[in-house]
């Protein structure tokens, strides 16, 4: 017997598992992407170090993740960045 639902209302999953499976961003992805786009235009590049040298290009996305977590603003964090020595690359000095 094969169950059809009209209206996902009555679909027997709760309506957060309809959202993650239909690939709709919780409102944390929401926040997380805004601070993202929020530090990334402050630096003007991205946040992907880039670090293809492994010495330590000064920015990353998993930090940038981690900070953004602990409830440091975009602001901040570019801030952090920048004030480091070992931020390198054409966008140093911006």
């Amino acid at each position: 017997m094969t169950l059809m639902y009209d209206d996902l209302a009555d679909h027997p999953f709760s309506p957060e598992n309809i959202a993650r499976e239909s690939g709709e961003p919780d409102p944390t992805e929401r926040a997380w992407s805004r601070w993202v786009d929020k530090a990334e235009a402050l630096l003007e590049h991205d946040l992907d170090g880039n670090d293809v040298a492994y010495a330590g290009c000064g920015y990353s996305m998993d930090e940038s993740f981690d900070k953004f977590r602990e409830g440091m603003t975009p602001e901040a964090y570019v801030s952090l960045v920048k004030g480091r020595d070992r931020y390198v690359g054409e966008f140093q000095g911006r």
